[in-house]
């Protein structure tokens, strides 16, 4: 189906602006006091060799699990429980380094710390960025062999394939840890280890600023100065993967590959279970999860984030499905709406305050839902727009008579159900556990599950925090039904 091109252009051009708004507000508000916060460069600093370490050792890891898992015929079980470090919030990922590295008398505070819960948690991302273009280029290095090219001459057919793969993976983890918040709000603010997304936040909140809001919003600029550069390495897609010729499989891959699985899931979860089950008194078995579910900031963080989580979702996913059958205008509007998903949330939460803290929206849950709704609509877009091409059943029912849309109801949509299905068990999780928009955003009344999970750690009831992270490990690992078939 086609759009009607002058009318389409304009709106989507108009759309685009308005939902750029927040941001140019966020220009505007801050560049006055941005000579104010030179004094910050030492965070801005920070931050940036924090993201550029921690990208690298995320893409040396996922390359060599990239590599490990096809030499190895490694299953989808295994691979499953790689993705399901991903898959958990980030702040639980530091919740569970910091109580497992205690557990083992080490400090876990502080810039170490940060960097090692980001590898953990993002080098199942890159993981999946880079898997595809490894297999072509293992199976480059197969036919190399084959002609008799081996040793370090090798490497020159195998690696020129993956520099591409290698630089979009690694911007798109550079924006990640650019702009997380969870963790280091977990690992560096108790110590006053700052990082730009968390220093503008405690800009926000501080009682002595004498302009909070525009120190925070001069800081935001910051962050996105640190974010540009990234954005153009992010965006180019990916090669698509072909099915190379392989050797035969060696076992000694497929557990090694295992055994990282299981050592970056283990620091996560040991440190959270024995906190969450073990009296800190007497040692004995002592659930904590009664007492966290008891607390009444836990039980509407909980409830106000499956209500936010659902709405966002099934809204996205019908939006989605709606701008389906128009291909060219779901591809304009997704490309609008990458930069809010792509670059830092911290900029999305405070253009938003920008644009409607004058407004009866602010302090209430209907800001959070559209900061959720602009952050996650994406991936919506995308789950439907990369998902398996139905314009040729719908042509063929419009061949036999069918109308445009009794096609596409009859033909296209059934096909796309199971992208739906996939897109739901990955954006819900996500937005159940968000923080960064949360924390910003929320008012007294319609606090997230993240909200009250920091305030839990803030107030030292660590094994209530526990508790809720390991129902939301539990939750995310819910997302792994929605997983297509690589």
């Amino acid at each position: 189906m086609s759009f009607p091109l002058p009318l389409a252009r304009l709106g989507l051009w108009l759309l685009g602006l308005g939902l750029s708004l927040p941001l140019l507000l966020l220009l505007l508000r801050g560049l006055p006091r941005l000579p104010e916060t030179l004094g910050d460069l030492d965070v801005a600093g920070q931050s940036l060799g924090l993201a550029g370490a921690g990208t690298l050792l995320a893409l040396v890891l996922a390359l060599a699990l990239a590599v490990l898992g096809p030499l190895g015929r490694v299953g989808r079980g295994w691979e499953g429980l790689l993705l399901l470090g991903y898959l958990v919030p980030p702040f639980v990922t530091g919740m569970g380094v910091l109580f497992s590295l205690e557990g083992i008398g080490m400090e876990a505070y502080g810039a170490p710390g940060i960097l090692l819960a980001w590898t953990l948690h993002y080098t199942p991302l890159a993981y999946l960025l880079l898997k595809p273009q490894v297999r072509v280029a293992l199976g480059l290095l197969g036919a190399a062999r084959v002609h008799g090219v081996v040793g370090v001459r090798a490497l020159r057919v195998f690696l020129p394939p993956l520099l591409p793969p290698l630089l979009a993976a690694g911007g798109a983890l550079y924006l990640a840890l650019l702009g997380n918040f969870g963790v280091p709000a977990v690992l560096g603010l108790p110590e006053r280890v700052y990082v730009l997304p968390t220093l503008a936040y405690a800009r926000l909140m501080s009682p002595l600023a004498q302009d909070p809001l525009g120190e925070a919003a001069a800081l935001g600029i910051w962050l996105a100065l640190l974010a540009l550069p990234a954005l153009f390495l992010s965006r180019p897609s990916l090669l698509e993967a072909q099915e190379p010729l392989l050797p035969p499989p060696r076992p000694i891959y497929r557990h090694l590959f295992a055994l990282y699985a299981l050592l970056a899931l283990a620091l996560t979860l040991l440190g959270l279970v024995r906190e969450a089950l073990q009296n800190p008194y007497t040692g004995a078995l002592d659930p904590a999860f009664g007492e966290a579910l008891a607390l009444p900031l836990v039980q509407r963080g909980l409830r106000n984030s499956l209500l936010l989580a659902l709405a966002t979702t099934g809204l996205l996913l019908l939006l989605a499905l709606a701008l389906r059958p128009f291909p060219q205008a779901l591809g304009r509007l997704r490309g609008v709406l990458d930069l809010h998903y792509l670059l830092p949330g911290t900029l999305l939460g405070l253009g938003l305050i920008l644009l409607l803290g004058p407004t009866p929206l602010y302090g209430t849950p209907w800001i959070l839902f559209l900061a959720y709704l602009l952050n996650f609509a994406a991936l919506a877009l995308r789950a439907l727009e990369g998902s398996v091409r139905v314009e040729g059943a719908v042509w063929a029912g419009r061949v036999h008579g069918l109308g445009a849309w009794r096609a596409w109801l009859r033909l296209g949509y059934p096909l796309l159900l199971p992208s739906a299905f996939a897109g739901f068990f990955l954006i819900f999780p996500l937005a159940f556990a968000e923080i960064t928009l949360s924390a910003l955003l929320y008012a007294p009344g319609a606090e997230t599950v993240g909200v009250a999970v920091l305030s839990a750690l803030n107030g030292g009831l660590y094994r209530e925090a526990a508790a809720i992270g390991l129902l939301l490990m539990a939750l995310s690992a819910t997302t792994l039904l929605g997983r297509p078939r690589w």
